[in-house]
């Protein structure tokens, strides 16, 4: 498996060898799921801060928020692992 990060430093390099072992693949896909992966990260962790202050609140009233936090959380995991599969 091949570093992300790597990649996006020197995608040139990485497209080069590919091609020396006849392997051909479009880096901007590549990298258009790992910005995406990025993205939905990020959410996730804003959406679990959120969930996390709101437990530290401890208002009964706040519960049905935390329960809709909670399956947006899911869903971005869900699309994270799909894209994470892909990559």
């Amino acid at each position: 498996m091949h570093n992300i990060k790597d990649i996006k430093q020197n995608p040139d390099q990485f497209k080069k060898d590919l091609n020396n072992r006849f392997v051909d693949i479009d880096l901007k896909i590549i990298l258009s799921l790992d910005e995406k992966n990025r993205k939905l990260i990020q959410e996730k962790e804003a959406l679990e801060k959120e969930k996390k202050d709101i437990s530290k609140t401890k208002d009964s009233t706040m519960f049905e928020k935390s329960k809709k936090i909670s399956e947006q959380i899911s869903k971005l995991t869900r699309e994270q692992s799909a894209i994470k599969k892909k990559l």
